[in-house]
């Protein structure tokens, strides 16, 4: 990965399409599969909010269209969102202004 980008995905399902919910907890294990990335996308962290079936997480990619690949599983169960992010702190790093008031 050359260019990367960061992207901020929020994934939500419901109780009719919730993997855990349709096959019990071994459910959860495909439904959740994107949280290792793939050759292309990688997962910075990911973090879920069951009670409300969504899926949060941070990915490093080169293109949007890694990213969405990464979650076209998903798109069966519930919309996904994703929006390309920059970080802040590192930003800040590089312009010289970390440490600074």
């Amino acid at each position: 990965m050359e260019n990367q980008m960061l992207f901020h995905i929020t994934a939500q399902h419901d109780h009719t399409t919730c993997p855990r919910v349709l096959q019990g907890s071994e459910g959860l294990r495909p439904g959740t599969a994107w949280v290792e990335g793939s050759d292309t996308a990688k997962v910075i962290g990911a973090w879920g909010y069951p009670v409300s079936h969504r899926s949060f997480a941070v990915v490093e990619a080169d293109t949007f269209e890694d990213v969405a690949a990464l979650f076209e599983n998903h798109l069966s169960m519930g919309p996904v969102e994703v929006l390309p992010v920059h970080d802040n702190v590192q930003r800040r790093k590089d312009m010289g202004l970390w440490g600074k008031s």
